[in-house]
């Protein structure tokens, strides 16, 4: 029988020390696993943190692509002449801009992009970038070498923005025609404004191309016309020596503008050169007296109104006299009258001066205001500028006005006007934009007789084959013309400089197109035979034009056919 307090066996002891350490783990694991998950929750509690400030951070990217992204510069359509012709479009470019929140040395970043871009200030730069702002412009517009000089400066905080640029590749030559746009791209004058204008009265809505782009805009001018007439405007005015001068075309019967050129003009890239002060578009923004051209009008009145017929003859030796006004006629003839054909050939102030006398200054002023030469013109391109015409007008006025002094109108509302005098006598409205013949044939409201207008292309003719008008005798293609010769006013009465002019159509029996012409204080030069009258310049010019720009228009030369002898 064993006694109760005998020892355990060396087998026993073994396996005591071998259930000790196991119970003592079993005791530890509790404490373990808690600190383990722990871990676990505190690194996804980190990279959780990190995501959340990620998202945020690409949140603020977004915010500031999208601020950038409504001060980028609008897109526009190009624009075309009549015959497909690029004259203008957008060249995409590079914008550079800064969040000066992410700059990390702003101080350091100004002065490193000036070194890249040496047209930059740096300490304006720099206080620009002193900002809470998240969108700082730095230089719009660079060019690719200047984007990648900047892309290596390796500068935090510099972003590019991708934007249209407006680019004119006929430069000077169409810049009073298409106009210009501010740096974001919206039309400041001319077509551009007009299209801008044209996009926000339709609500927004814009017609595109195949491309999703916005559809092209044609205009009336021809490329090859404009050419013409500004190289010839330019010679011109080396030649005469004037200070500027203007050249038109015209439809006849659609009033298309085909060409409108005024010299001296400005680069619409760098639309600061237009303001200069001889940077006028005298086309339209001007207003002259246009001198004897304006006796074509007074002709056509008194015909139209009935008070002379085309072979009555008109005193024309008695000055004719108002108060202290007398006007008064070199010209001689036997009986001291001469007809109508004669008053326009010889240019008589005082025929036209009688005519005007004759209808009245009631009839007179209602007959300018019926071919709208005394209010405003608009045209797609802007308006031209408001007429000068006598506040109350008195018979003086009226005679003045009768040869071609008194009422100032621009170029192109005179040339305008003159349409309907020879195109069957339908007033039609000057337009930049291309028209459907067709369609734009039946938009003319008759404002004269057709036998006024019929008379009115005769002695037209007759002027260049006789009158003051012979250098502008083209042969072939039957120019008929009338010159305008006009002192300049200045304070207190007229100077010795001249504005001179020229009104022409072609072919003269049944025209199909009108030019007008015009040189600012043409000198006496060899070239005019010591001359400066618009007989001695603006018509040669005229010539020179028209047999630039016929073959162009498609006006075929018509020689008289000669038979041989028997």
């Amino acid at each position: 029988m064993n006694s109760v307090g005998k020892s355990q066996s060396p087998a026993g002891e073994k396996r005591n020390k071998e259930v000790l350490p196991k119970q003592a783990a079993l005791r530890a694991r509790p404490l373990r696993l808690p600190m383990v998950l722990g871990a676990f929750m505190l690194v996804f509690a980190i990279l959780g943190g990190r995501l959340v400030q990620l998202g945020l951070r690409h949140h603020d990217d977004v915010r500031l692509r999208a601020s950038a992204q409504k001060r980028q510069a609008v897109d526009r359509p190009e624009i075309h002449d009549r015959n497909g012709m690029l004259l203008a479009l957008d060249v995409p470019t590079s914008s550079l801009y800064a969040d000066p929140q992410v700059l990390l040395d702003i101080d350091e970043a100004a002065e490193k992009l000036a070194t890249v871009l040496p047209r930059l200030d740096p300490e304006r730069i720099r206080r620009k970038l002193l900002t809470r702002r998240r969108f700082v412009w730095i230089r719009r517009f660079l060019t690719p070498e200047q984007r990648k000089a900047v892309h290596d400066l390796g500068l935090p905080g510099l972003y590019f923005l991708r934007e249209p640029k407006r680019f004119y590749p006929q430069g000077r030559e169409t810049a009073y025609i298409l106009g210009t746009v501010d740096s974001d791209n919206r039309g400041l004058s001319g077509i551009e404004r007009y299209m801008d204008e044209q996009e926000k009265a339709g609500g927004g809505e814009v017609k595109r191309d195949g491309a999703q782009r916005k559809a092209p805009v044609s205009l009336s001018i021809d490329l090859r016309v404009q050419h013409a007439v500004a190289r010839e405007l330019q010679q011109a005015m080396q030649r005469y020596r004037a200070r500027a001068g203007v050249g038109l075309v015209l439809d006849i019967r659609t009033g298309e503008i085909l060409a409108l050129s005024s010299l001296p003009s400005f680069d619409p890239m760098r639309r600061e050169e237009a303001l200069k002060p001889d940077r006028l578009n005298r086309a339209m923004r001007g207003v002259y007296e246009p001198g004897s051209v304006l006796k074509s009008f007074t002709i056509a009145m008194g015909l139209d109104e009935g008070v002379i017929t085309g072979d009555q003859r008109i005193d024309v030796a008695t000055p004719v006299r108002l108060g202290r006004f007398v006007i008064r006629d070199h010209h001689k003839t036997k009986d001291g009258a001469m007809s109508v054909r004669e008053i326009f050939i010889h240019s008589s102030n005082t025929g036209a001066a009688r005519i005007a006398r004759l209808t009245g200054i009631d009839r007179h002023r209602a007959f300018l205001s019926r071919l709208q030469l005394l209010d405003r013109l608009r045209t797609e391109a802007g308006n031209c500028e408001l007429p000068l015409q006598p506040a109350r007008w008195h018979f003086a006025d009226s005679l003045s006005i009768a040869y071609g002094y008194r009422l100032s109108v621009s170029p192109l509302q005179l040339a305008s006007a003159a349409l309907a005098l020879f195109n069957g006598g339908n007033l039609v409205r000057p337009t930049f934009l291309r028209q459907d013949r067709k369609v734009a044939l039946t938009r003319g409201v008759p404002v004269l007789k057709s036998a006024t207008s019929r008379f009115m292309r005769e002695i037209m003719r007759e002027n260049v084959l006789k009158g003051t008008g012979r250098a502008a005798d083209i042969k072939g293609y039957r120019v008929g013309g009338k010159t305008g010769t006009a002192r300049k006013a200045k304070k207190g009465g007229y100077g010795k400089e001249l504005l001179t002019g020229f009104l022409a159509i072609f072919p003269s029996e049944s025209p199909r197109y009108l030019t007008y012409v015009m040189l600012d204080e043409p000198q006496k030069v060899p070239a005019s035979h010591g001359q400066n009258a618009a007989s001695a310049n603006a018509a040669p010019l005229t010539g020179r034009i028209i047999l630039r720009i016929a073959p162009l228009l498609g006006v075929t030369p018509r020689f008289p056919s000669t038979r041989p002898a028997n």
